[in-house]
């Protein structure tokens, strides 16, 4: 019983769901009509401008070679603006005909249709139930009185039509869709002043007599059918005046009445429908007065609200409520009558001799320091870059120590300095100073001006790059006041304390040029390693860098076995070349005993190059596998200098493993066979992986090879990398022990290639067994 009542529900809640759906049928086929059937909207959600599409349908029964509809609407309520085929160059219903040749789109916004068509060159499209012509977008035009519009969105029956391929019209049914626009309050309309904000803020302007002006707008939807309005708008007549009120031309009727501090606007009997943001009116004020700082405190300014209140709003059907309400303000920036004074930060350069550890100053200085201010206190943080320099320690400048001691019973200054490391600002310098008042608290005249320096700091250097290159840049870095205040008083009478506004600080800018490096030798080099080393590539064959050992003590890349290698040892005084100098080379095994001592002149460049074959010897070679140390060393005006090069020795590239996927197989099974391998080189060299399976009487059953590459490792590690192939056993191998061997070559031999590594041993088995 439980299960008949919950089946009973289902069906229910079915029946009411399909009772709101609207019904979408076709007409009798061969048939057109527009889709969907049913266009309805309402003012609550869709406003005057907004669009709407719809796709005209057609099925057919037989064979069609042309098509044409000229499709009908009420222009008083919509119009087309836009059309296209329903397909990405032809109608959806002729998509799969051949050669289609369009009409283009005739739209007539004030009879109220559009019309357009497609014919075939030959051929013809067969029955289809549905398919598509063209979408068109509609815009809505006309709000609906306090009821509804509706209109219908039909075909003309003479020239809306479907021919066959012999060009005889199909008889055929047309349908159409219905039109509706409900009226129902739409969201409240809301009255604004535009621009809301009014920011006269640049306190080095004159605003008297400047006029601006502000648009009293309203955004309202369109079914509002609104015909009128009224509204007031308050200001401070003190700060403002009203010089001109135009009216949007949409309105018939217009007025107003400008009494002191209160604007009134009324606007009636439109032109058109107002819907969207519609301008009332433009109002132009014109700012009558303007503070002054001093003896106003910096920051003061006027200012006036542009309040809208007391509006009525009507319609044919009376009141218009709710109205959302937005005013606007005014502000007027205070004149800065005097100049306002900078803080300047100098300049400061280090290098090109050693600087590291080594003590400078940075000044700040107070500009153009006006009298009128009556400053008395300043504060400032000076951001440094601390990856460069270290403050030290600050002194106070000699400017405010001067003015105290002008000042009748100055008790002298407050001084104050803190090292900051973070606070928000990052690391930083905090200085404060200021000029005490005498013995009762009061500051007496003459007040401070003119230009001084207000603090001393002193940094050392912490880091100084070593030049690589003649003229290599400098470094550079601000030294830049983040955040200043200064004080003063209003007046000495009453002694308030007000602020003094700043200029903008003209920030410093730390130099550090590049260290020259003195006595320098650097020994680099490369190695043939089988033609993709650096031959031909300049005079002094290396590795480019840093593959070739460029630099103090640093690396070079792999070596092959039996190459030739090429060593350059560059002399230099402060990056300039020198001249026949005899160098020392020292070669060591990678156990350290001596292989051999070369030595060679500096040429007109400074280097001097030396080359020989790495040692392969017939017993035992691999032995000599390692790293090799090279040292280089001259003396250069009495002083002895040397750079150190280490290599590794190597087969460029070694098999770790060759391993199966299973110890025994049968006739027709796939071999997979995984290669391990790893190689020393830090530069990128071409491989190919060769892989064979030999029978029991080594019979070559079959092989495979994978072309891949090694590199991209560091110094004294194996980069390691693994891959895989598979090989079939024919029908016609011999059972029993199989072999599997394992190779590495850069190309195949036919194109000059040859191994980079010994076969893998011992040789892998595996089982072929009998069947």
């Amino acid at each position: 019983m439980l299960k008949i009542r919950k089946m009973f529900a289902i069906l229910l809640v079915a029946a009411i769901f399909m009772s709101v759906m609207p019904v979408m049928a076709a007409p009798p086929l061969p048939a057109i009509w527009p889709m969907p059937e049913t266009l309805s909207f309402n003012t609550a959600t869709t406003n005057i401008g907004d669009k709407f599409n719809v796709t005209i349908h057609i099925g057919t029964t037989g064979p069609s070679f042309t098509w044409q509809v000229k499709v009908l609407f009420n222009p008083a309520q919509i119009k087309v603006v836009r059309t296209a085929v329903t397909g990405a160059t032809t109608s959806q219903f002729f998509a799969a005909g051949g050669t289609v040749i369009g009409v283009a789109a005739v739209v007539d916004n004030v009879t109220g249709f559009l019309s357009t068509g497609e014919t075939l060159l030959s051929g013809s499209v067969g029955a289809i139930a549905d398919s598509t012509l063209i979408w068109i977008e509609f815009q809505i035009v006309a709000a609906p009185p306090s009821g509804s519009l509706t209109s219908q969105i039909s075909l003309d029956p003479t020239e809306s039509f479907i021919l066959d391929p012999e060009l005889s019209e199909v008889a055929k049914s047309l349908g159409s869709a219905t039109y509706t626009f409900i009226w129902s309050a739409p969201p409240p309309p809301t009255l604004s002043v535009s621009p809301n904000q009014n920011l006269f803020d640049d306190n080095t302007q004159h605003y008297i007599g400047t006029t601006f002006t502000d648009d009293i707008v309203l955004s309202i939807n369109g079914a509002w059918n609104l015909n009128s309005l009224t509204t007031h708008l308050a200001y401070n007549s003190t700060l403002l005046s009203v010089t001109t009120v135009t009216f949007d031309a949409i309105w018939g009727t217009t007025n107003f009445v400008n009494n002191p501090g209160d604007l009134t606007l009324t606007v009636s009997n439109p032109t058109s429908t107002p819907g969207g943001n519609v301008v009332i009116a433009h109002v132009t004020f014109t700012i009558l007065i303007q503070g002054a700082v001093p003896p106003l405190p910096a920051g003061s300014f006027d200012s006036s609200p542009l309040n809208l209140n007391n509006y009525a709003l009507t319609n044919p059907d009376g009141p218009i409520t709710p109205v959302n309400e937005v005013d606007g303000s005014v502000r007027v920036v205070a004149f800065l009558f005097l100049a306002q004074p900078q803080l300047v930060v100098s300049d400061a350069a280090m290098g090109p001799g050693a600087a590291l550890g080594k003590l400078f100053n940075v000044t700040v200085t107070l500009k153009d320091l006006s009298e009128g201010w009556r400053l008395v206190g300043l504060q400032f943080r000076l951001k440094y870059p601390n990856a460069l320099i270290e403050p030290v320690v600050a002194y106070e400048g000699p400017f405010f120590p001067y003015w105290a001691s002008q000042e009748e019973g100055s008790l002298g200054t407050f001084w104050q300095s803190y090292f900051e490391t973070n606070g928000g600002y990052g690391p930083h310098v905090l200085v404060g100073d200021m000029v005490y008042p005498n013995g009762s608290g009061m500051w007496n005249p003459p007040a401070a001006s003119g230009t001084g320096v207000v603090a001393i700091i002193t940094f050392k250097v912490i880091s100084q790059p070593i030049a690589t290159s003649i003229g290599e840049p400098p470094t550079t870095a601000p030294l830049e006041i983040i955040e200043q205040l200064a004080i003063g008083l209003e007046n000495y009478d009453t002694q308030n304390i007000v602020a003094v506004p700043l200029a903008g600080p003209q920030n410093g800018t730390y130099t550090i040029y590049p260290m020259l490096p003195g006595r320098d030798i650097d020994v680099y080099g490369g190695a043939v390693n089988s033609g993709y080393g650096p031959i031909g590539n300049g005079t002094y064959l290396a590795f480019p860098a840093p593959y070739g050992g460029q630099g103090p003590n640093e690396p070079m890349d792999l070596v092959e076995e039996q190459s030739q290698v090429y060593f350059n040892a560059n002399v230099t005084y402060n990056l300039y070349p020198v001249q026949n100098k005899l160098v020392g080379f020292q070669i060591n095994y990678p156990d350290g005993s001596l292989y051999a001592n070369l030595f060679a002149s500096s040429d007109e460049n400074g280097v001097a190059t030396i080359t020989f074959r790495m040692p392969w010897p017939s017993q035992n070679p691999e032995s000599l596998f390692g790293v090799w140390h090279v040292y280089a060393s001259v003396q250069l005006a009495d002083v002895f200098i040397n750079d150190t090069l280490a290599f590794h020795y190597d087969y460029k590239v070694r098999i770790w493993k060759v391993t199966t996927d299973k110890p025994s197989y049968i006739h027709g099974d796939q071999v997979n066979v995984v290669v391990e391998f790893g190689s020393h080189a830090q530069q990128y060299y071409p491989i190919l992986i060769k892989v064979a399976i030999m029978d029991e009487l080594s019979v070559v059953i079959g092989h495979f090879e994978i072309a891949t590459q090694v590199g991209g490792t560091v110094f004294c590690q194996y980069k390691n990398a693994t891959r895989s192939g598979n090989i079939f056993i024919p029908k016609w191998a011999y059972a029993g022990i199989a072999t599997v061997h394992a190779n590495i070559f850069d190309k195949e031999p036919i194109d000059g290639g040859a191994p980079w590594t010994p076969e893998f041993k011992p040789a892998p088995t595996i089982y072929i067994l009998p069947q």
